[in-house]
């Protein structure tokens, strides 16, 4: 029983620390879309052109929305 309670928590802590990181992404290209455009050049310069297609692990499905499925 403990376990499934444990379990239970961890993947609503999961959820809600990746509610918060969009949250955070949303309010940043809303908010700063000049912070936004940088941070995307930066990101681009540490790891290269993006691949034209994304997968996710199957444990994070439906918990990561990408800023360009947003768009």
């Amino acid at each position: 029983m403990t376990e499934v309670l444990n379990d239970a928590i961890t993947n609503y802590e999961q959820k809600q620390f990746w509610e918060t990181v969009n949250e955070q992404i949303e309010r940043t290209q809303r908010e700063d879309p000049q912070a936004w455009a940088d941070y995307l050049a930066e990101r681009e310069l540490v790891l290269g052109p993006r691949p034209r297609a994304r997968q996710v692990a199957p444990e994070w499905e439906g918990l990561i929305v990408f800023p360009e499925e947003r768009q």
